[in-house]
């Protein structure tokens, strides 16, 4: 297991570090010591508890050799859109770059001077960081695997990116959207932007919702899933927190809800097939067995926008048209958090902050009667 050596003082420390991962060949780690025998031994006995406890590795493992088995290991925890993104970045900027690198030399200095090239080449900061974290946390499941004694992107330094402002589209603007698209060729559409703004449900939650999720008598849509677009396929997955959650909605909603219900069942009864009890809400199947697709809803949207000249709203600004009208008329953080399927309220702070001013100022206007004596309070 470990082997002490030397001659006029110096010494050949070495350790069985195991089976190399990537050539599955024995390995040992070796160090060179100058002193006396008895501290050489303690230098030794160092270094077996750095190879038992994983902080010391002789593997010979490259970075696409690392990059490749994290993939393989990640691809069940993540979403297909999510792991083709990452797959994306590990093909076209991470390998070409330091694939060929010997993981045990790559350090914060290589990553640093490839974010600076990705930076000069033209690339923006929020992408860059992308790539960092797609790096770091490889770079983290080697150390967890014993690969390497620390992560080197813990000490880079990838451009710092600031959030971008949120631009909301006016109510009215929104109303005159899902009113355009009531009257289009494919009116169900006014019923997804109408539910996207009442709600404040990502695209892919509100095509997954299916009518056994919906009372309509309770006035609630349990949302559970989401539908992802990858390429031509459509895959059902968790929701983006891994959480379900089921939502109020208000009376008005209610009422589109069993139009678009009462519609299905025509449509099915005329074909003579069975509308199923599991169907999608938004489907252009008589039995509600088959969603829509993602892109082509945000496809419309972008459409009658521009119809309607509306310009610089997305999709997604519904979400936060939803979210920041419940925050800035007093629906308290944590509700609003729950509505939208953050993962702990802090998100939501963090997102919305900016629209959460007038209610901070409102705080310190109360507090300030209070202490100057303009607010009585009771015994």
């Amino acid at each position: 297991m470990s082997a002490v050596k030397g001659r006029t003082n110096y010494w050949s420390l070495s350790v069985d570090a195991g089976r190399d991962p990537i050539t599955g060949e024995r390995n040992r780690v070796r160090r060179g010591f100058r002193g006396g025998r008895r501290a050489a031994e303690n230098a030794l006995n160092e270094l077996l508890d750095e190879v038992s406890s994983g902080r010391a590795t002789a593997s010979s493992a490259s970075v696409a050799d690392l990059l490749t088995r994290w993939l393989e290991n990640v691809e069940g925890d993540l979403s297909p859109r999510t792991i083709q993104g990452y797959r994306r970045i590990v093909a076209k900027r991470l390998i070409p770059t330091l694939g060929s690198k010997k993981l045990q030399n790559l350090s914060s200095k290589d990553l640093d001077a490839l974010y600076r090239s990705l930076t000069t080449e033209g690339l923006a900061p929020a992408s860059v960081r992308m790539i960092h974290a797609v790096m770091s946390s490889a770079l983290k499941q080697a150390v967890r695997w014993g690969w390497l004694r620390h992560n080197p992107a813990d000490q880079a330094s990838p451009p710092t990116v600031r959030r971008a402002k949120i631009t909301l589209p006016e109510p009215s603007d929104v109303i005159r959207l899902i009113e355009a698209a009531h009257d289009s060729q494919n009116p169900i559409l006014g019923l997804f932007f109408h539910l996207a703004a009442a709600t404040g449900a990502r695209r892919g939650e509100l095509i997954a919702l299916r009518w056994n999720r919906i009372s309509l008598s309770r006035r609630s849509i349990l949302i559970e899933h989401s539908i992802a677009q990858v390429k031509t396929e459509l895959i059902e997955k968790d929701t983006k927190s891994h959480q379900s959650r089921r939502i109020t909605v208000d009376e008005t909603t209610v009422e589109l809800l069993r139009r678009r219900r009462d519609q299905q069942l025509e449509l099915s009864r005329q074909a003579k097939v069975e509308l199923l009890p599991d169907g999608f809400v938004f489907t252009d199947s008589v039995s509600g067995s088959e969603p829509w697709q993602p892109d082509r809803v945000t496809q419309a949207f972008t459409r009658l926008c521009s119809a309607n000249g509306i310009n610089g709203v997305r999709l997604h600004d519904l979400r936060h048209f939803a979210a920041t009208h419940m925050l800035t008329s007093g629906v308290d953080v944590r509700t609003v958090s729950g509505r939208l399927g953050h993962a702990n309220a802090s998100t939501t702070l963090g997102v919305y902050a900016q629209f959460m001013e007038p209610a901070d100022a409102a705080a310190a206007d109360v507090l300030g009667d209070l202490l100057s004596g303009k607010v009585v309070t009771g015994n």
